[in-house]
């Protein structure tokens, strides 16, 4: 399950829960377009704190989305991803290695608030 959560007006908030399907995918990749197409440079949230699992279908959209935005990754300025599991936090390093236009930072979970300030403080 994912859901929008509050955010300022240059950030894509979302909470995950539990296992995601390719369904989900139908709330994410709207809230982000919308933001894209509103701001110039936007910070994704994510809050992964009851996050277990994810579809094959889920991840191939995830994937698709991702490949279908290569050319625009320099907006993507900050992606703050909440979660106090570690292979989590391994894989938001990962990623922050791989794509160097995006600041990518893992918060735990009683940091939300700080994670929200910092997301949305995009240059």
């Amino acid at each position: 399950m994912i859901e929008m959560i509050s955010a300022p007006q240059n950030v894509a908030a979302f909470r995950v829960a539990g296992t995601v399907t390719a369904e989900d995918y139908e709330k994410i990749t709207p809230a982000i377009e919308e933001k894209l197409s509103d701001h110039k440079d936007i910070g994704v949230l994510t809050d992964l704190t009851d996050f277990e699992d994810m579809t094959a279908g889920a991840l191939r959209r995830d994937l698709q989305y991702g490949l279908s935005k290569l050319r625009e990754l320099h907006r993507f300025k900050r992606a703050a991803v909440i979660s106090d599991k570690q292979w989590i936090k391994a894989a938001t390093e990962m990623t922050d290695a791989l794509f160097p236009q995006i600041e990518a930072r893992v918060f735990p979970e009683d940091e939300k608030a700080q994670a929200l300030k910092w997301v949305a403080a995009v240059q």
